[in-house]
């Protein structure tokens, strides 16, 4: 603070004298524009003034001025009132110059009294407002003084008793005329005293900010210096510090660093070994006489560093709420906080010390330690400020070294525990592919039941009429042996025959079983081509499928719940696209849906399913939907899960739903679920129309759970 008012005095001086100067060379130039008039009129023989008394004037301004001139140049150092006395004196000097020059230019008739106005436009560029009515004061004073004196050989016609005489008139004209200009020049003198005042002091204002602005850019630019200093030290920390992984290294560096940025000897990290509970204490530009070893301690006591290691490792709080993160101790000897250990203390002969915690966290990771033994040694907040920036970058480094220990802990029992897991992982993917295939034969098992079901009606046409039509070509067997034994021409008995069995409706009725043979035949015909359509084996590669036909081919497989009297299909089929995909696996997703369905719908009144599809240029979205019972919401987040099955124990294995998750997801689609409670449950799959073929490869390619099984 004192120094930022001394810098602020001497600025001030230094513009004073300044001021001075300048106008000294006013001075100067207005004498100099003055002679030069004069002798023009003296050249040109014009007698409208005395030449020697003026000349006279202009002479002496510029003689006062010269000595004025030379005073500054001899005292350049001028303290300051001598140079606002001397501005004074100069100003006074100005007014009895002027006072002269109006008196020898015609007194009361001269127009250069206006020049009284300069000593006051002066004076506030030195003297402020006060010196303005000063100068108007006197400028005022003066003027009035001469046109009096000029005149006061008038005075007795004034006062005289003979008033209507021409003298008296004249002198009374006259005085008027004096009292007139006198009241005008002392009114216009205090106006412009006034307003030069009221604009010195703006101009002072203004300068006063501008003076503080430099002050407080000077402030800045020290500030800026001093954290450019602090910056620079904390990045070669910083990249000391990078550089090694090593503890006793890292405080090496960062205390060497330290004193020789703050030029000190005495600095010392001292910290906690937590692997054996140790004090270790590292010092700068410390001596080791092994290279492994520690060094001996140089500057420090060890008593001193265990002590402030003990009771100063943690910033304290004060009973007002401040935290206090750095110890300053001047005279630590004669400091009671060191009464434990004075002895040790006086015998270190330190002057000062600076103890900085170095905290990560809300957890302590030893001390810094600064100390001088000359008792003018300052210690600044700028240097402060960069211990406690080296205490962070120092605790950060501890704590990553330990970090770093730890984990070489964790990683060797990561590793006998990444062994174990492989050996769990290759149990799991054996049992994976179990219950994969267990899921598959389930499947097999239902499309088994359906094949069965669905080729039992058939069969059972054939397996009926079988017996019928062996008898009747036994029966033709017979009539044929009877045509061969009859004579010609004997009628009569053959007629009996064919009465006998039956002829005609033989015939018709054996039409009747080649029919149904034939109806039969072709119903087992359509079912292995529903069956080949389904399963698409001799279609494992990408193609344009239809989604459509698809559905339907599915229907027909489950036709032993969908069908006539059993649960009710509703179709909203819209025009869609055909779809680049594989055919097989999207048949097994509307295989899982719809037996889900199904199955969902056992205890239901009257079932029904919806299947609606719906499409447009970049996807095809398919909703099938049941009136069944819901899915809880607690465990719709799960119903994608693998393993995650409502069915009762050997009933189901989880898997369904998560095969048909994946087969989405396979195609780039997305399978979502919407169910509440008593009203029923949906599935809506999106299936994109247009997938990069290289796109499907890649995920078929991947491992998943259509691999291994």
């Amino acid at each position: 603070m004192t120094s930022t008012l001394t810098t602020s005095q001497s600025s001030s001086l230094s513009d004073l004298f300044t001021k001075t100067e300048q106008l000294i060379y006013l001075r100067f130039a207005f004498a100099a524009v003055g002679l030069i008039i004069t002798l023009s009129f003296a050249f040109f023989n014009i007698a409208a003034f005395e030449f020697l008394p003026i000349a006279s004037t202009i002479a002496f301004i510029i003689f006062y001025t010269a000595m004025a001139f030379g005073l500054i140049v001899l005292r350049r150092r001028s303290e300051r009132n001598y140079l606002r006395r001397m501005n004074l004196f100069l100003i006074v000097l100005d007014v009895i110059s002027l006072t002269t020059l109006v008196h020898f230019t015609g007194g009361l008739e001269s127009d250069l009294y206006v020049l009284y106005l300069l000593p006051i436009l002066l004076s506030s560029y030195t003297t402020g407002r006060r010196g303005t009515y000063v100068a108007a004061t006197f400028v005022s004073l003066s003027y009035v003084a001469s046109v009096i004196l000029e005149n006061a050989d008038t005075i007795p016609y004034l006062m005289s008793s003979q008033s209507g005489t021409l003298s008296s008139a004249y002198v009374s004209k006259l005085w008027a005329k004096i009292f007139g200009r006198s009241i005008l020049l002392v009114t216009v003198s205090f106006i412009w005293a006034r307003f030069c005042g009221y604009m010195s002091g703006l101009a002072r204002r203004g300068e006063n900010k501008l003076r503080e602005q430099l002050e407080y850019n000077r402030g800045m630019v020290y500030e800026i210096q001093a954290k450019a200093k602090r910056e620079k030290l904390i990045n070669t920390v910083n990249s000391a510090l990078r550089n090694t992984n090593e503890f006793d290294k890292i405080l090496e560096t960062a205390a060497d660093e330290l004193a020789r940025a703050l030029s000190i000897f005495r600095c010392a990290i001292v910290c906690k070994l937590d692997s054996v509970g140790e004090t270790y204490i590292c010092e700068a530009n410390a001596e080791r006489e092994d290279e492994d070893g520690p060094a001996k301690l140089k500057y420090f006591d060890a008593t001193i560093c265990n002590f402030l290691l003990k009771h100063k490792a943690n910033y304290e709080t004060s009973t007002d709420g401040s935290v206090q993160k750095t110890f300053l101790f001047s005279e630590p000897a004669e400091n009671p906080f060191f009464a434990n250990i004075k002895e040790a203390m006086e015998e270190s002969g330190l002057a000062s010390i600076v103890v900085q915690p170095m905290v990560y966290g809300d957890k302590s990771k030893g001390v810094i330690i600064l100390a001088e033994t000359d008792p003018r040694r300052q210690w600044a907040d700028s240097e402060l400020e960069l211990v406690k920036s080296v205490a962070g970058q120092v605790a950060v480094a501890i704590q990553q070294v330990t970090l770093i220990d730890e984990l070489s802990k964790k990683n060797k029992d990561l590793m006998q525990k990444n062994i174990n897991l492989d050996l769990k992982n290759s149990e799991l993917r054996t049992m994976q592919s179990q219950l994969i295939h267990q899921e598959k034969m389930a499947s097999l098992g239902r499309l088994v039941a359906g094949i069965a079901h669905e080729l039992n009606n058939p069969i059972n046409f054939v397996h009926g009429n079988l017996p019928y039509l062996k008898e009747y070509v036994t029966d033709l067997r017979k009539l044929i042996d009877s045509v061969e034994s009859t004579e010609n021409g004997n009628k009569g008995e053959l007629s009996k025959l064919k009465e006998e069995i039956k002829y005609d409706f033989l015939i018709t009725d054996l039409d009747n079983i080649l029919a149904d043979l034939n109806e039969g035949a072709d119903r087992i015909r359509h079912i292995v081509r529903n069956l080949k359509s389904f399963s698409r084996l001799d279609e494992a590669e990408l193609k344009d499928a239809s989604i459509v036909d698809g559905i339907e081919s599915t229907l027909k497989i489950l036709s032993q719940y969908y069908g006539r009297d059993k649960i009710k299909v509703v179709k909203k089929f819209g025009e869609v696209p055909t779809v680049l995909c594989y055919p097989g696996q999207l048949n097994q997703l509307w295989m899982n849906l719809l037996s889900n369905a199904a199955q969902a719908l056992d205890s239901t009144d009257e079932p029904s399913v919806t299947i609606e599809t719906r499409g447009g240029s970049e996807q095809v979205v398919v909703t099938i939907s049941d009136n069944g019972p819901g899915i809880p919401p607690e465990i719709q987040s799960k119903i994608f899960d693998p393993f995650y099955t409502t069915k009762p124990v050997g009933q189901g294995t989880g898997l369904g739903l998560s095969i048909c998750h994946s087969i989405v997801e396979r195609h780039g689609g997305q399978i979502l679920l919407d169910s509440s409670p008593g009203e029923g449950t949906s599935f809506t799959v999106k299936i994109p129309v247009h997938r990069k073929p290289e796109d499907l490869e890649k995920f078929k390619n991947n491992q998943s759970i259509y691999e291994g099984a």
